[in-house]
């Protein structure tokens, strides 16, 4: 029977697992639970599929079930006794798609900042030197998507489940999710017609505000005099909005540094 204990003030960060019993944490759809063995880590998950999306609680509790009752569970054997375990929020591994609620038209020399939900992956890992990786785990898998203006020419995205938002306070905080935001300026002589946005998630870094609420730096994207070319900047630290912030992970790809410089519908298509 699950018992509750000493909840901490987040659900990612440092946790001392006891021995022989299990961690259970519920993070919006996702179930996750780890159980700490002499020499071994078991870990489980699974995800509810008719989570209400705009549910932003969290829970954390001792509990007697084993990883292997869940849907997806594995075993990882070691020399050595290690009990302190770290969960780290992620940004995707691929691009996300958003689109606004409805498409916008935005005109020759105008600016607009929009306010991006993402979905979050859960990094597991162990305190040794270097840190041991355990494995990765998305508390919500969005659904593929292909970005392009052809089969031939775009990448393999994910697709965002919610929509972005040009008011900050009309977006649901969720504690599974991470907020971007993302201004777009029109330098053409032509408008600009928004209806899906390429967000590059693999260069962006998390960051955690007072009320926990996940930030990720500002991106900023410039569409050029000719239209036919977009520059990409992502700034280095968290945005105005998040206060006190503390960063939580680093961007997957270390291209995040400088100013990007992208084909027109590699970003707006």
């Amino acid at each position: 029977m699950a018992t509750e204990f000493d909840k901490p003030p987040h659900w990612w960060g440092n946790f001392t697992l006891p021995h022989e019993q299990s961690l259970q944490w519920r993070i919006g759809p996702l179930t996750l639970i780890v159980h700490c063995l002499d020499g071994e880590w078991q870990i489980g998950h699974q995800r509810t599929a008719d989570f209400d999306n705009d549910d932003s609680t969290w829970e954390f509790q001792r509990c007697d079930l084993l990883p292997e009752t869940l849907d997806k569970h594995s075993r990882y054997i070691f020399s050595k006794i290690l009990k302190q375990l770290t969960l780290t929020p992620r940004l995707a591994d691929r691009p996300i798609i958003s689109r606004p609620r409805v498409p916008f038209n935005l005109t020759a020399g105008e600016e607009v900042t929009l306010y991006i939900s993402s979905p979050l992956w859960i990094e597991l890992t162990l305190a040794t030197s270097p840190a041991t990786l355990l494995e990765e785990v998305a508390i919500q898998r969005p659904s593929d998507t292909w970005f392009g203006s052809s089969t031939l020419e775009g990448e393999l995205c994910y697709a965002s489940s919610t929509h972005c938002r040009i008011n900050l306070a009309e977006l649901p905080q969720r504690v599974h999710r991470a907020i971007t935001p993302v201004v777009i300026r029109n330098q053409a002589e032509t408008t600009l017609t928004v209806e899906r946005i390429n967000l590059p998630a693999p260069l962006l870094s998390v960051y955690a505000c007072t009320n926990g609420q996940l930030w990720t730096p500002q991106v900023t994207l410039i569409r050029g005099k000719h239209g036919d070319m977009a520059e990409l900047k992502i700034d280095n630290k968290a945005p105005e909005q998040a206060e006190s912030p503390i960063r939580l992970s680093s961007p997957r790809d270390t291209a995040s540094a400088g100013v990007l410089i992208r084909a027109f519908n590699a970003v707006f298509s």
